[in-house]
């Protein structure tokens, strides 16, 4: 073994013996410093699982009492989830157009004593669309309605659609003089049976002439066969196995049979009565509904101008028109219905401010003498026809509607949007 001599102060050597005095001296120093670190760790850690135990608690603790861990309580959090919904709510109410329900004024030589009619909410956004034309399914609608018929004429012809190209036309006849015809527009469409139809068109009157008879007969009365809600679900049945698939609001008729017998009136070829026409008895069985059904769109009615004598949004100008009676449907006509698509939300409307200015300026540049009073003005989705061929152009619009003072009537279309005159 190699002696390890050490030098000290007095140059004396250490031998063996002593070295080894030395180091074990030194081990129980380091044991005793182990001990101290182990003890301190033990400390350590016994403070920190109390900490966690301690959170842990509090957190239950808290839970139980409503307390949020991030800060703050349930209570406060709730709080301020119901102050952010009110906020949202009021910047919704503070961002509807909002429109007075009456306009009162009077611009040089017309008066505005004028209801506001906007029939849907316009928390809802309005919007610009394009319109085609729906489509009859034409296989389903013989079925439906032609189908039970064994034999029947047949007229061919042709005319030009909304497309403008020329399409095959065939109009349909029984012998007991029942008709049904289709196009030449994708949704024109006409049935009707011949024993009834003729006689309710003479005794009904909703024109306004000298013969006009529409307030004779009930917009809310109940016929005994069927409800009117039914009757119009039947014609809603209808349209949707045809493939007709619209918005819609309707106006019905209760037609009783000793009203239409008191009215019928028929005439010769010179104006003269023609009782040989009349209907030999009328009955109970006679009894119908009247539909006059117009499109709506997002809540509002559509508009459009077929030609220059179709212009009043009234009734007997609706695209759809329907009479049934307990035997089913006895007449069906379509004219112009559309499939409409949004194509930008959120425009904006002019002020009526702005509208009653452009009206006044037409009234009173139709004619310096004349007065006017404007009585109306509501809101509609405009179907521009003269946009294109096929693919329409749809705005909103407001129609003013009123009469020259002494009787004439006015209308006005009005660009919502712009203000200007459509």
């Amino acid at each position: 073994m190699q002696l390890l001599y050490d030098k000290t102060e007095n140059g004396i050597r250490k031998n063996e013996k002593e070295r080894k005095h030395d180091m074990e001296i030194k081990r129980v120093k380091g044991k005793g410093l182990l001990c101290v670190i182990l003890v301190f760790n033990v400390l350590l850690l016994s403070l920190y699982g109390c900490a966690m135990g301690n959170d842990k608690a509090d957190q239950e603790q808290n839970m139980e009492s409503g307390a949020n861990p991030a800060g703050g309580t349930n209570t406060e959090l709730e709080s301020d989830n119901n102050l952010d919904a009110e906020q949202g709510a009021e910047a919704a109410e503070n961002s509807r157009i909002t429109f007075p329900d009456e306009f009162k004024d009077t611009i040089g030589n017309v008066t505005f004593n004028m209801d506001i009619v906007v029939d849907t909410d316009l928390t809802d956004s309005i919007v610009t669309a394009k319109a085609q034309m729906q489509k009859v399914n034409r296989e389903k609608a013989f079925q439906l309605f032609f189908g039970d018929i064994p034999t029947y004429d047949t007229y061919d012809y042709e005319e030009e659609d909304e497309y403008g190209e020329t399409v095959h036309q065939v109009t349909y006849v029984s012998p007991e003089e029942t008709t049904f015809s289709y196009g030449p527009q994708s949704s024109k469409f006409d049935f009707m049976k011949r024993n009834l139809m003729p006689y309710v068109l003479t005794a009904f009157v909703p024109f306004h002439d000298e013969r006009y008879n529409a307030d004779l007969y009930g917009t809310e009365t109940q016929l005994s066969f069927m409800s009117c809600e039914d009757a119009f679900e039947t014609v809603q049945n209808a349209l949707k196995e045809m493939n007709i698939q619209i918005e819609a609001s309707y106006t019905g008729y209760a037609l009783d049979y000793e009203t239409m017998r008191s009215q019928e009136h028929h005439e010769d070829i010179d104006g003269n009565q023609d009782r040989s026409q009349y209907k030999k008895q009328w009955t109970a069985v006679d009894d119908c509904y009247y539909f006059y059904i117009n499109q709506t769109y997002k809540g509002l009615p559509v508009y459009y101008v077929q030609n220059e004598d179709f212009t009043d949004p009234e009734d007997i100008n609706a695209p759809i028109q329907a009479v049934v009676s307990e035997k089913g449907i006895e007449w069906l006509n379509i004219g112009r219905v559309y499939a409409i698509s949004d194509e930008q939300d959120g425009v904006s409307l002019a002020d009526m401010d702005s509208v009653v200015k452009t009206a006044a300026e037409q009234c009173n540049q139709l004619s310096g003498d004349a007065a006017y009073e404007v009585t109306k003005a509501e809101l509609y989705y405009y179907v521009d026809l003269s946009s294109g061929m096929g693919t329409y152009d749809v705005k909103p619009v407001w129609i003013l509607s009123g009469c020259e003072k002494g009787g004439k009537k006015i209308q006005i279309v009005i660009d919502a949007q712009t203000a200007v005159l459509v």
